[in-house]
């Protein structure tokens, strides 16, 4: 778990001076997305990726995953139209249609050489870094406040 109000790594849930609410369950490459959306309002339960071999030839074809459960459904006007590959998940795809608040991009990825699957991933979130960077924070709160009443 990383805390999102003193920036640090909850070693001990019992003795952390941080109240839960600024946790998120993460992994390091992912704390500046989440640091970034909890610093625009939007305080992340998780974020994570995830890498799946999913072809016949070893190292070769992989779905890249990158998901982020905001914890809650939000206008899609507050954060507005996300970068290519990158989409708002409100329920899943089962008959009940359960309920979700999931941010996530999904990839079909070949390697043919040229870079790591970690290279890929490595792209995709600073990619999304830099789209959280243009969004203007005093903006998303307000829509956030708005859509809360």
């Amino acid at each position: 778990m990383y805390c999102m109000n003193c920036h640090g790594w909850v070693d001990d849930w019992g003795s952390h001076d941080c109240p839960s609410g600024y946790w998120v369950v993460t992994d390091k490459e992912m704390v500046g997305i989440a640091t970034r959306l909890h610093n625009l309002g939007i305080t992340p339960l998780s974020a994570v990726w995830t890498t799946t071999e999913i072809g016949v030839w070893d190292d070769y074809e992989y779905l890249l995953s990158v998901k982020i459960d905001i914890g809650r459904r939000i206008s899609e006007a507050v954060l507005g139209e996300l970068p290519s590959g990158w989409k708002y998940h409100w329920e899943t795809v089962t008959p009940d249609k359960s309920e979700l608040h999931m941010l996530a991009y999904t990839e079909r990825w070949y390697n043919f050489g040229f870079k790591s699957v970690d290279r890929r991933i490595e792209e995709l979130i600073k990619e999304f870094e830099e789209y959280l960077d243009t969004r203007d924070a005093d903006a998303v709160k307000a829509l956030l406040l708005l859509g809360a009443g």
